[in-house]
């Protein structure tokens, strides 16, 4: 039995170890577009303040991959699924075929249109190197523009401050997905970041950028107001990475569409972690939550499934906030 795994976040590895402990001569391979080694996203932000070198966020899931005879296939990006063939095109040219498919490849930062229209003029905190390049620009800089809701744009405008950027946090609003911070929570982290110096603007959004010379942008508010700046980061939502789906059979909303055995109408195709729009069954609708402890949680379940298993995926609230791997939100805010 030949099982496929796109992505090599949290859902992937699990997924991956979940099927090797069921089948030990399966054939379990992880495609991912990514070339570093996996690595702890949530704590991108340490590596842009400097808290943490980029050896120091390495997964521990997938430290034993090679032990446990998981190969791992890296610049890989997949392009097209044909379900009727059981294979998968790759942006390299390749393919892959499979017995049973995971799908865990996460989403893409939401770009405001205002950003698109200077695509040279801001960043993004989705990657390892996202992270690396910020940090490396943060040191020749001087005024940071965050523009973005929930816990990522907290991170982005915290790891700025450390570094001693003068940060304007722009807030539009509350997240679409997952489960966005509670109010009294939200209300001490964002005193916590006024307090260290970062200036918040919360429920508006950002009407334009302006790039004055290549090095320093005017961005305009929907509230009419200008900063000047040298760098935005867009710390925002992901969307659902679902497009390489088209004509795959595979049914997808704003996510890819799961029951609650995370398996898609496609029978021998599964769906987990960031990338999933899982069917919960006390509420009766289908959600996406993004989360780290999530995304392990539905990896393990789907792989346990692809395998033969019949585990019905329940939502937990906790495994969705509260945690950044390893401390609290309100701890790292300080």
């Amino acid at each position: 039995m030949r099982y496929l795994i796109l992505g090599s976040g949290p859902a992937g590895i699990a997924a991956a170890k979940a099927v090797r402990n069921l089948e030990p001569d399966a054939d379990v391979v992880i495609a991912t577009e990514e070339y570093a080694a996996p690595y702890l996203r949530p704590c991108l932000p340490d590596i842009v303040s400097g808290e943490m070198e980029p050896t120091a966020i390495d997964d521990p899931q997938g430290k034993t991959l090679a032990a446990e005879k998981i190969e791992i296939r890296t610049g890989k990006r997949a392009r097209r699924v044909d379900s009727a063939k059981n294979r998968v095109a790759f942006s390299d040219g390749t393919e892959e075929t499979y017995n049973f498919l995971l799908i865990a490849v996460g989403g893409s930062p939401i770009v405001p249109l205002a950003f698109l229209r200077n695509p040279g003029a801001f960043f993004t905190l989705n990657t390892l190197g996202d992270a690396l390049r910020i940090r490396a620009h943060a040191m020749r800089s001087d005024v940071a523009v965050v523009y973005g809701p929930g816990y990522l744009g907290i991170e982005a405008a915290r790891a700025l401050r450390k570094l001693g950027q003068q940060v304007v946090w722009i807030s539009p609003g509350l997240p679409r997905f997952g489960n966005p911070i509670s109010g009294e929570a939200e209300v001490k982290i964002t005193e916590q970041l006024r307090n260290n110096g970062v200036r918040t603007l919360e429920a508006t959004d950002i009407a334009d950028v302006l790039d004055l010379n290549g090095k320093t942008y005017v961005v305009r508010t929907a509230g009419g107001e200008e900063i000047r700046c040298q760098m935005i980061v867009a710390a925002t939502e992901r969307l659902p990475s679902v497009g390489f789906l088209e004509g795959s059979g595979v049914k997808a909303g704003t996510g890819i569409l799961v029951d609650e055995y995370l398996r898609t109408n496609v029978s021998n195709i599964f769906a987990a972690g960031d990338c999933a729009e899982v069917f919960d069954i006390n509420r009766r609708e289908s959600r996406i939550n993004f989360g780290w402890r999530s995304a392990i949680k539905q990896g393990q379940l789907a792989g346990e499934n692809m395998a033969g298993g019949g585990k019905v995926y329940i939502r937990n609230t906790e495994d969705y906030f509260g945690l950044l791997y390893g401390s609290p939100l309100l701890e790292r805010a300080k």
